[in-house]
């Protein structure tokens, strides 16, 4: 059983990774993204409550990501899983954290893929903005700015924490997708 979670910058690969991860352990793979723009597409209560929030730039509140988390984690038992994106500030991994420890189950790891904001900002302008997320409504340059500010105000706090409870695993994410996956893989490898 792995319950694993990555995190890194906006457009660092964590998706792509976690793809990778999945498909070889046999995990379920949950984007908080994804999950939101599908409540979205659906026009779901809870989809129109985050869309209102997204549209205009906003980070949709930790409720509504909660609630379509746990939802979804339900669905599979709360186990064998990777999640992309999440947790974003410390009181998320906590709440995940706690969450799943009354369901049982445990946190096995954080993949942190560390990546600098050149790398992302190179690979953007190779790619063309196109290579994003066509469903995306929040991909204009000062939202995307926005995240990174985000991410750069609260990563330090997550990191910092799941390091002292030896659950975060650090791969350098500027590198070709093959070997940053061979890192994780690796590292995964040691917690079955």
């Amino acid at each position: 059983m792995l319950n694993l979670f990555i995190i890194g910058p906006s457009g660092c690969g964590k998706s792509t990774q976690a793809k990778l991860i999945a498909q070889k352990y046999n995990l379920t793979h949950f984007s908080t993204g994804q999950l939101l723009r599908n409540e979205i597409a659906v026009k779901s209560d809870i989809g129109l409550k985050a869309k209102s929030f997204i549209d205009n730039g906003n980070l949709v509140p930790d409720e509504v990501v909660y609630e379509i988390l746990t939802t979804n984690l339900a669905k599979i038992n709360y186990q064998n899983f990777i999640i992309d994106g999440f947790p974003r500030m410390l009181s998320q991994g906590q709440y995940i954290e706690n969450f799943l420890q009354q369901q049982k189950q445990p946190l096995d790891l954080i993949i942190h893929l560390d990546v600098t904001f050149e790398e992302i900002s190179a690979r953007r302008a190779k790619m063309g903005i196109e290579f994003q997320d066509k469903e995306r409504t929040d991909n204009t340059p000062e939202a995307m700015a926005a995240r990174q500010k985000f991410y750069d105000d609260n990563n330090d706090a997550i990191m910092n924490y799941f390091a002292s409870k030896n659950l975060l695993f650090r791969v350098d994410g500027n590198r070709p997708i093959e070997p940053i996956f061979a890192d994780i893989d690796q590292k995964i490898s040691t917690l079955e």
